[in-house]
Order: structure tokens, then sequence, then C-alpha cells
């Protein structure tokens, strides 16, 4: 007999992760974009792009993952999140180096798939 009051995870999908990842990217860009602002004008950050920056790396972190891949991306979306290097000095980057090392990738800023051979 099965516990029918315990939901079902939601299957994960390309389509999710490529929205969630999207507009994490555009938060993260309108966020940087408007810290450099503030540091060159000397005013406090917009709390509206600060807000959005947040909102879409909780959203991205929340969605299944399909790939190895992604979980580095997440790793980077809570790092910047919450600053896990203030918390613990490369913690990002050494399991960035873990999970993508467990898929045969050496470097987590490189190139993740060769060049075309002609």
């Amino acid at each position: 007999m099965t516990d029918s009051t315990l939901s079902n995870p939601v299957p994960a999908s390309d389509a999710a992760w490529a929205d969630a990842l999207g507009e994490y990217r555009a938060a993260a860009s309108r966020f940087h974009a408007e810290v450099a602002r503030a540091a060159a004008t000397g005013e406090d950050i917009d709390q509206a792009a600060a807000d959005a920056h947040a909102f879409a790396a909780v959203a991205l972190i929340g969605t299944p993952a399909t790939r190895v891949v992604q979980i580095g991306q997440k790793i980077r979306a809570a790092d910047n999140l919450v600053n896990l290097g203030q918390l613990y000095p490369n913690l990002a980057e050494i399991l960035l180096t873990d999970v993508l090392g467990l898929i045969g990738i050496e470097d987590s800023e490189g190139r993740l798939l060769p060049h075309r051979l002609h």
C-alpha cells in the first residue's frame, strides 16, 4: 500500500531549466549594471534590482537539474546569492571542480565542448 498523501516530484524539464536560467542571467546582468552604477555615483543600489536578482537565483536553485552542468550553475547562483566565498573561501570553486570533474571537465571557466574538427 502506498501513501497517497505524498506528492510526486515535479519532473525536470529542459524548457523549465532554460527559462529559469534565462531569467537568472537577465536579472544578474541588471544587478551587475546597478552595482556598477551605484559605485560610480555613490548612491545606494536599487533594492528592486537586488530583489529581482535574489528571486531569480532562488528560482534557479529550486528548478530541478537535468544535467550535471546545471548543478554547477546552481552552485554559481548560490554563491552569487549568499556569497559562499565570504563564509568559506573557495567553496564554490571546490564544488564546481568536484561536480564538473565527475563528467571530465577540468576547467569550470573553460569551454565545455572541444572546438569543432574540420
